[in-house]
């Protein structure tokens, strides 16, 4: 299209600035969502990951909680339930109603699961199942204080 001398043309330019806006606005979209869908598998693989180490370590705690049950069955007096714990690794304690076992399985580096059990009666029954550290040296500072009143 020819341009005469003087007079304005409205030629292709601001359809071709629009044009290379929109490609680069739907680029940048583009890229953007590609970034967050990744950081979201990331984080789904680390949860399932830490899912699966509990779920071992729970079915580990079942299988040891099993064999303190067999081994325990034989067994009526304190002290041979105490040492029997201690043989299969496990921490126990008695008293006057009965023995307390304390085992520890491992999840990770830096996290356990702890299930504690009372044998009474020649009954085994799970108290307590829960995930503690197992970093003793982490010092948590309460100094701070957010509210005052």
């Amino acid at each position: 299209m020819a341009t005469e001398r003087g007079r304005a043309s409205s030629g292709i330019g601001g359809s071709l600035i629009l044009i290379i806006f929109i490609i680069l606005t739907v680029t940048i979209f583009s890229v953007l969502t590609l970034v967050s869908a990744q950081n979201e598998i990331a984080t789904v693989k680390k949860t399932a990951d830490i899912s699966k180490k509990y779920y071992e370590a729970e079915k580990t705690a079942a299988e040891k909680c099993g064999e303190l049950k067999a081994a325990f069955s034989e067994i009526t007096e304190s002290s041979g339930i105490v040492s029997a714990a201690i043989g299969l690794g496990c921490t126990a304690s008695s008293d006057e109603k009965g023995v307390t076992v304390s085992l520890m399985t491992d999840i990770d580096e830096n996290r356990a699961l702890e299930t504690v059990l009372r044998a009474e009666q020649g009954e085994l029954k799970l108290i307590s199942s829960k995930i503690v550290s197992k970093n003793e040296n982490t010092d948590i500072d309460d100094t701070i204080d957010l509210w005052e009143f």
